[in-house]
């Protein structure tokens, strides 16, 4: 298998791990795609960044008030 953060993943596709990547295992190593998309336009003054890994995506919500969403222009 192959090792990833510290987890033994077996040889194959690998769907999903544990950190939101889609992986191949083999012999010669381990490769993988990330299953989300870096965020481009929105307002970092007033909103942050949450990662969310239930659905391997980036939530942005107000910093006075985390469950007011942000307007997000792009996802990269």
């Amino acid at each position: 298998g192959c090792m990833m953060n510290g987890k033994l993943y077996p040889f194959g596709h690998i769907e999903r791990t544990e950190d939101c990547y889609t992986c191949n295992c083999s012999k010669g190593g381990m490769q993988c795609c990330s299953l989300f998309h870096s965020l481009a336009g929105y307002d970092k003054k007033k909103c942050m960044v949450v990662f969310n890994k239930k659905r391997c995506d980036f939530d942005v919500v107000q910093k006075d008030d985390p469950s007011k969403e942000c307007l997000v222009s792009s996802r990269v």
